[in-house]
């Protein structure tokens, strides 16, 4: 068992470095290719379309080859895409890296998900937070290592770097996971009708993780490009904002498995989603009205907004796998596919909504949405208690 777990821990640690490095070089290659705050929002909807493929084959792929063959396709298919942000020469392009790095991605992501289900049931403790902690341990080991490397290593070369170390990394670590098949899913064909309370808390799981990601994305996306270009931040320091909010990701997430477990997860979701959502938009009101007079300081404030933000979000998405999971006799490959297919939405619409309302007004507006998203999660926590109805009948 403590090989899967530190293969996981592993794993997980890879997928965030892969998003990481991408998001932190999103300022330069925004202007490398001209694109405006609209058109980069159009091309990051190329995640909801690599979502919306992959949710629609990966549940059955799961049933059918078993949790390890997906993930192998997953190593295969995300530095296609990768290197494609890479060398895109034009918007479009990016549209298209986008959608295969989402569309492989999940094929890590689902599979390694399950897995550490099966492992929690045999253990009878709590793993999942604390493996996204290890994921947004990633994301800042790349953004810490992506700030150094702004203005002295083209993209191009640090994207294709993390995209082979990356793809070498996961297909060695995961010869140590442990398969996942459902025999009895595999037997018959698994339905999961919309209607009834099964299929109301699978939607209700799905938005809360839309919203979820909408709000983490809505920071880590437009976070540098925030203090660029609002509070004319230079050089490798609006990188700040990101590296803060994954470093309250960090700390909430590996402490969150402790909390879940002692709490339940409809309380820490709760409780995560409103205070990590008012304070963010109190630092960030504060931050935005100083900035032209005390600029260290607004910059500081900023920072402290978004670690907040970061501790805030860090816990929602494992704790509403967690509700989901509580669900009786529910097959989960199809579930979080279910649930992933509603979480798309906020993929396609967050980046573009961003994009649009900054277009229009300004970018400060722009990221009310995260915000806005980030206390709409707490509300949608009330689904646990539904979860433990369902489970008590």
């Amino acid at each position: 068992m403590n090989r899967a777990v530190s293969a996981l821990r592993l794993n997980f640690f890879m997928m965030g470095v892969l998003l990481g490095g991408w998001s932190t070089r999103i300022p330069e290659i925004k202007t490398a290719l001209h694109m405006s705050d609209g058109t980069l929002g159009r091309t990051l909807i190329g995640a909801a379309v690599g979502s919306l493929i992959s949710s629609q084959i990966i549940g059955k792929l799961i049933r059918e080859l078993g949790t390890k063959k997906v993930f192998y396709m997953g190593t295969v298919i995300f530095p296609v895409g990768y290197l494609t942000l890479a060398f895109a020469p034009n918007p479009y392009f990016i549209f298209i890296g986008i959608t295969l790095f989402c569309t492989g991605y999940l094929f890590l992501d689902n599979p390694l998900t399950i897995i550490t289900q099966d492992l929690e049931t045999k253990a009878d403790r709590k793993f999942l937070s604390g493996f996204h902690g290890f994921w947004s341990i990633g994301t800042l080991c790349a953004a810490f290592i992506g700030s150094f490397l702004i203005g002295h290593v083209r993209y191009s070369i640090h994207l294709t770097s993390i995209a082979v170390i990356a793809f070498t990394v996961l297909v060695i670590s995961a010869q140590s996971l442990e398969d996942h098949k459902d025999v009895e899913a595999k037997k018959k064909a698994v339905r999961l009708p919309w209607k009834g309370s099964v299929g109301f808390i699978v939607l209700v799981v799905g938005i809360g993780m839309l919203f979820s990601q909408g709000a983490e994305f809505g920071a880590t996306d437009w976070s540098a490009l925030f203090l660029r270009d609002v509070l004319s931040v230079t050089g490798q320091f609006y990188v700040g904002a990101y590296i803060a909010f994954e470093a309250g990701m960090i700390l909430s997430r590996l402490q969150g498995d402790k909390y879940i477990h002692k709490y339940g997860p409809e309380l820490v979701v709760r409780l995560c989603g409103f205070a990590g959502s008012s304070l963010w938009l109190i630092s960030m009101l504060a931050g935005v009205s100083l900035h032209s007079s005390h600029k260290v300081i607004a910059y500081i404030i900023i920072l402290i907004g978004y670690f907040f933000a970061g501790a805030g979000v860090g816990p929602l998405f494992p704790g509403f796998i967690t509700i989901l999971g509580k669900v009786p006799n529910i097959d989960m490959g199809v579930a979080l596919s279910r649930a992933f297919l509603i979480a798309i939405a906020g993929f396609a619409v967050v980046p573009a909504a961003i994009g649009a309302i900054s277009d229009l007004t300004s970018l400060t507006t722009g990221m009310l949405i995260p915000i806005i998203l980030l206390a709409g999660a707490g509300v949608l926590s009330r689904v646990g208690r539904y979860s433990e109805k369902v489970h008590s009948k």
